[in-house]
């Protein structure tokens, strides 16, 4: 289940690996993130990017995962009704930390670094 299951930000697979992970979402035009987030031209809110990087670390690791602090985000291009988007996880400095970038259509769409609470299982698992 994601943080968003019933938002429209489905899970469509999950390709756990030694040093990256990948996981990949649809994001449905019914999704309640685009209520009010911009009448006529609907883009994917901030706070639903750090959720779907939180969900695929989530699914990677097979337990919810706790955000303590997120650092060096940066939103590249909007996300719209319908996209595709692959969020890649790699490990981060320490066990605490979990770099990742959502990208659409190849493309890199956002990223940054999860902090989270330690017990929380990031992209080492």
């Amino acid at each position: 289940m994601t943080l968003f299951a019933n938002a429209g930000l489905e899970p469509i697979a999950s390709l756990p690996g030694a040093a990256v992970n990948s996981s990949s979402f649809k994001v449905s035009g019914r999704s309640h993130c685009f209520d009010g987030h911009f009448d006529g031209a609907p883009i994917l809110p901030g706070v639903a990017h750090i959720a779907l990087a939180l969900s695929a670390c989530a699914a990677q690791s097979g337990q919810p995962v706790v955000l303590k602090a997120l650092r060096d985000f940066r939103l590249k291009h909007p996300l719209k009704p319908g996209d595709e988007v692959e969020v890649v996880l790699s490990a981060g400095s320490n066990a605490t930390t979990t770099r990742f970038e959502i990208r659409c259509r190849g493309e890199a769409v956002s990223s940054g670094l999860l902090v989270v609470e330690a017990g929380s299982v990031g992209a080492r698992g």
